[in-house]
């Protein structure tokens, strides 16, 4: 699992098109205020070890926000940088768990449909942990 995390003053996303999938949601549109974006990808194998990866993938993203101090997370599923990527229904399902545990985390936690393109606004920080990436293996 990648993930690219921006922290940001606010976030806006509108559904344009859809993507390639074979897996589509319907997507509606996101107005968020100062939040983490978290543009993520789940790779071939994450599945055979998603109780680990996902909670290592909580425990840094909390990490993260406590650090930034903000409790809303967006997770944008971001398949576009990355490389060995995972079915899309294993990587719905991995991003679907994730979305659950930080929910129970007590975080407000937004989630972009998979399989659908936005066209987004957004604003980023410019300090030293405004850009930050992880690779959970």
């Amino acid at each position: 699992m990648r993930f690219m995390a921006w922290h940001v003053d606010y976030f806006k996303a509108v559904p344009k098109d859809e993507g390639r999938s074979p897996l589509l949601e319907k997507g509606s549109p996101l107005s968020v205020g100062e939040s983490l974006l978290v543009f993520i990808s789940f790779e071939k194998g994450d599945m055979a070890k998603s109780v680990d990866i996902i909670d290592r993938a909580v425990l840094e993203i909390s990490n993260i926000t406590a650090q930034i101090k903000v409790s809303t997370i967006v997770l944008n599923p971001f398949a576009h940088l990355f490389g060995d990527l995972a079915s899309p229904s294993d990587a719905s399902m991995l991003l679907n768990d994730l979305y659950s545990k930080l929910k129970d985390r007590g975080y407000a936690v937004h989630k972009l449909a998979f399989g659908m393109f936005y066209e987004i606004e957004l604003k980023a920080k410019g300090h030293k942990l405004a850009r930050i990436s992880r690779s959970i293996t």
